[in-house]
């Protein structure tokens, strides 16, 4: 026999089918708060993992120099080779040498099918037409910089080869001479362990650089006060710059294949995340930039990787750059010269 329930009974079950309005507003409420609480700390993760990604990619730059330096007894160029003046001549005065460094440290970063396709006559560095000039090197970008590849085709990369703490003869003059370097890499260098008296734990080799994004934000490339430290710095404020940009596929990071300094190269003058001044062949204020929090990675030359903070000091902005001897750039500036006899303090 089937049992009815009593009245009350029965009202007492249809109230406990379910939350009210109110009750559900307040849950998705409390949920809504957990998620703003949480997502600062769930993006503070993502980019510490970034961070952590980017440095390693540094790291094993750092071991390719030296195994490099132990093969060839030196560190590779800035810029130098042979590839072609343009599209069908080959290398004539004054040799449009332009590969990269990264070009001849193929073989050391598990690129030695990409090397042997390169050969000892490649083709100019801007075209389009080479497929190794348009691969993209996935360990020369960093995660934390995101996609721009609507710049352009040819392959990209977020790190570049420290000049020191100089801002002119950042290039060959018209017979290919060699100029005097205050840093590790430039024209045809090729400098050794030897040659780096302040210390390999005392000097920079390489560092990060941000590709321009497509706002007016930091990144970007001005040929304004390409000698100049401390005018340079006016064209910055609040991460913005303030004056007229040109050739967002002319600037740092565009070209990994290709060793004009505007594309491959920084100096250690203004202090990183600040703004870059590019002149893109013989001058540029060209600045260490990431979009890590605080700073820039960096590989010394002893192969150790350092977080290097924005708020470094970086000496006296209106001075010229040095002839010899010390920085006037503080720490930051000895940080990029290799033999200015110099003590460091904490960075």
């Amino acid at each position: 026999m089937k049992l009815s329930l009593h009245p009350r009974e029965r009202r007492d079950s249809a109230t406990a089918r379910g939350f009210t309005l109110v009750e559900l507003l307040v849950v998705i409420a409390i949920i809504g708060i957990l998620i703003a609480l949480l997502l600062p700390a769930v993006q503070a993760a993502r980019e510490a993992a970034r961070r952590s990604q980017c440095s390693n990619n540094l790291k094993q730059l750092g071991l390719a120099l030296h195994n490099y330096h132990d093969t060839f007894k030196a560190f590779p160029y800035r810029i130098g080779g042979g590839s072609r003046s343009n599209a069908t001549g080959a290398p004539v005065a004054p040799y449009e040498g332009r590969l990269s460094g990264f070009v001849p440290l193929l073989p050391f970063i598990e690129q030695s099918a990409m090397s042997d396709q390169v050969g000892t006559d490649p083709p100019y560095v801007w075209g389009t037409g080479f497929a190794p000039w348009v691969t993209q090197i996935n360990m020369l970008l960093c995660p934390s910089d995101p996609p721009t590849k609507d710049i352009t085709t040819m392959g990209q990369n977020n790190y570049a080869f420290s000049t020191g703490d100089q801002y002119t003869n950042l290039h060959w003059n018209s017979n290919r001479t060699k100029h005097p370097l205050r840093g590790i890499f430039g024209p045809d260098s090729a400098i050794n362990m030897s040659e780096i008296l302040d210390g390999t734990s005392n000097t920079i080799a390489m560092s990060e650089v941000v590709r321009p994004p497509a706002g007016n934000t930091f990144g970007r490339n001005t040929t304004s006060y390409t000698t100049s430290p401390i005018n340079c710095m006016t064209t910055f404020s609040n991460g913005q710059y303030t004056t007229a940009l040109l050739d967002r596929d002319r600037s740092l990071g565009t070209r990994w294949c290709d060793g004009r300094a505007g594309y491959t190269a920084f100096n250690t003058i203004l202090p990183p995340n600040g703004p870059v001044c590019n002149g893109q062949t013989t001058t540029g204020i060209l600045t260490a930039n990431s979009r890590h929090p605080g700073g820039v990675n960096a590989v010394l030359a002893d192969g150790s990787v350092r977080f290097i903070s924005e708020t470094i000091d970086t000496g006296d902005l209106s001075a010229a750059q040095p002839a010899g001897g010390q920085s006037p750039y503080g720490i930051w500036g000895k940080l990029g010269s290799k033999a200015g006899n110099e003590t460091l303090g904490e960075f």
